[in-house]
This record gives C-alpha cells, sequence and structure tokens, in this order.
C-alpha cells in the first residue's frame, strides 16, 4: 500500500550512518513517492568515544544500544542497523519491519597502488575489521600481516588515507559502495576465498511493535531471501557467540525455497578455518542456522580452539577448572 504521510528514520551523526540511512530513504521514496520521509541524526558523545575502541563495520554495539533505546522512547519511527552489527536480540516493543535486498556480501580489498593481495610484500600490514578477516587472511597468506583496527570502517578507511599506519584494508564491498570509494577496491574476496561475516551487506529496518503505519511504509521494500538468508546467519553466530572479536564467518544463499548456509569458525592461536555446509527450506532459515553451528562446536578440534583464545597463556589443568570447561562445551 503506497503511504502519503510523514516518516522519521533514525541514524547516528557520521559519513557511513547518514549514507545507509539516505540508501534506506531512497528505497522507501521508490514505492512511496507521495510519502515525507525524514532523517533524524543523533549525536552522542559518549557513544561515539566507546565506539572508538570497539570492534564493529558500520554500527558500533554502543551505538545500536543507544539508538534503539531513543527508537523506543519514540525519537523516530524506523531505525536502519548493518544486521552484522545486530549482536543480541530485538528488545521488547521493537519488531524487524524489513530486511533491504542484499548488497554484496563480500570482502573488499582497498589499495591505493591498485595491487591484489598476491602482490603485496612479506610482511605488509593490511587493516581489518574483524577476527574473521584476520584468521582467515593469516590461513590463506602466512606472510602478511592483518592487523586488527577498532572503530569501523569509516576510521579504518581514514587512517589508512591519511597515517598510512597499513598499506592496506579489507572492509565489506557494500560498505565501500556506500562511501563511494569503489575506486579503491582492488579485489573482491567471494566466499570460496573468504566467509563474510553474519549479516554482512543487510540493513535491517526496525520499528516499534503496534506502530503499523511504520511497519506497512517498511514492508514495501522488504526481501524475503534477504530476510531469511538474515535469520540463518545470525541464529549460527547467535548459537557460538554473539561477539565480533569470535573468529566466525557465514554466508547464507537462498534459491527459490532453499537456503543454503555455510559457515566455519576460526582459532586465533592455530591460525585455522573449519568449515561446514548445511541445506534446506528456506522456511527454516534460523533452525538451519543453529543447526549448522551445532555440528561445528561437535569438533573437538573446534572447541579446543574457542577455548585457546579465552585462555591464550594455556589451558588450565586444575581440575575444578577443567570441570568449567567441559561445562562451556556442553553447553
Amino acid at each position: 500500500m503506497k503511504s502519503k504521510g510523514s516518516y522519521t528514520i533514525g541514524t547516528i551523526d557520521g559519513r557511513l550512518h547518514r549514507a545507509h540511512t539516505q540508501f534506506v530513504i531512497e528505497k522507501l521514496k521508490a514505492k512511496h513517492p507521495k510519502a515525507i520521509i525524514d532523517m533524524v541524526t543523533v549525536s552522542d558523545p559518549e557513544s561515539s568515544l566507546k565506539s572508538r575502541r570497539e570492534i564493529f563495520s558500520a554500527h558500533s554495539p554502543s551505538e545500536v544500544d543507544m539508538m534503539l533505546s531513543k527508537l523506543l522512547d519514540g525519537d523516530f519511527q524506523l531505525l536502519d542497523v548493518a544486521a552484522e552489527d545486530l549482536l543480541h536480540s530485538l528488545p521488547d516493543g521493537l519488531v524487524l519491519a524489513a530486511v533491504c535486498k542484499r548488497m554484496r556480501p563480500f570482502d573488499a580489498l582497498l589499495h591505493k597502488d591498485g595491487l591484489i593481495i598476491d602482490d603485496l610484500e612479506d610482511g605488509s600490514r593490511i587493516g581489518v575489521l574483524s577476527a574473521r578477516s584476520q584468521i582467515q587472511i593469516s590461513s590463506l597468506w602466512k606472510d602478511l600481516d592483518p592487523v586488527l583496527m577498532p572503530g569501523g570502517a569509516v576510521a579504518a578507511l581514514d587512517s589508512y588515507m591519511q597515517q598510512n599506519s597499513v598499506g592496506c584494508i579489507v572492509i565489506p564491498a557494500g560498505i565501500a559502495e556506500l562511501l563511494g570509494v569503489q575506486d579503491l577496491v582492488t579485489e573482491i574476496f567471494f566466499p570460496e576465498i573468504m566467509l563474510p561475516g553474519a549479516g554482512q551487506g543487510l540493513i535491517a529496518l526496525l520499528a516499534r511493535e503496534g506502530d503499523e503505519e511504520a511497519v506497512a511504509l517498511a514492508r514495501e521494500i522488504d526481501s524475503t531471501p534477504s530476510r531469511r538468508e538474515m535469520l540463518g546467519e545470525l541464529a549460527f553466530r547467535e548459537r557460538i557467540c554473539s561477539d565480533q572479536s569470535c573468529p566466525m564467518g557465514v554466508l547464507a544463499q537462498v534459491t527459490e525455497n532453499e537456503i543454503v548456509i555455510t559457515g566455519a569458525i576460526g582459532s586465533t592461536v592455530r591460525k585455522t578455518f573449519n568449515q561446514a555446509v548445511v541445506q534446506g527450506p528456506a522456511t527454516e532459515a534460523a533452525e538451519l542456522g543453529s543447526k549448522l553451528a551445532e555440528n561445528l562446536l561437535m569438533n573437538t578440534e573446534i572447541l579446543i580452539g574457542l577455548l585457546e583464545a579465552d585462555f591464550p597463556d594455556g589451558l588450565p589443568s586444575d581440575p575444578d577448572e577443567e570441570s568449567e570447561i567441559r561445562n562451556m562445551g556442553d553447553d
């Protein structure tokens, strides 16, 4: 149903956040040409300060929490969030109104001199946004030095362009497009090389429960295949751990009524990635994502790798601590 009303979408003050929201507004206006859709920009110094130390791609955990609270309080009617940065279930009172058609879910290498990763000199420093990217690069290109960069894609890009702290960076291809830096992209890493993060390339549009007008507005740009891919990937991550520092990759792909989910868990100590695949009805995306995670967690090597990340100085030898580890594995 075409809307003619006035609506507001919240966003954080920042060029990627504004680009994110403008992308959504353009999609909505294409479906509702007579609707008035305004961007409400929020600035919060405390959350901005926290985000500089956090690991994320587009929206930091502290920023997401703040914006969810403001949506609940009625500061705006809709909120767009990068799905990969939705680390927890939505709080009571909020609903997933739409998932936009997926952008490229893959990672991209950005290099000012046009080099691809195979052309980099040994020891080259590569800026990355996640432990997932860091481990996959380390396992495939053992002579390179992937460096974890907190503060999100914009901070990584600014550091690369202005300070030369790294020789190149790896960020989601969709974010590179939103930021308008496609000319710097020299290589796209398809999933056969590097699995993306859960929800990468997906934008979730949230609304307050009971705001039927806002939900109806958003529903017009909802993509059922993209929604199912998001549900499968986030269920996979949730079953393992909702933490961007946990080295895991996953990609769900819907074809007609089927969904194929490929997932992997890495070891920060061993610099390895263990991978598995599950396939089934697209309507069971979340259940399949959880099942895939459970299949991987049954692998002893993977469990040891996850434990080694929690105990970098070595696994505990005390019997009580060993019992605690076994209980963690049972969970």
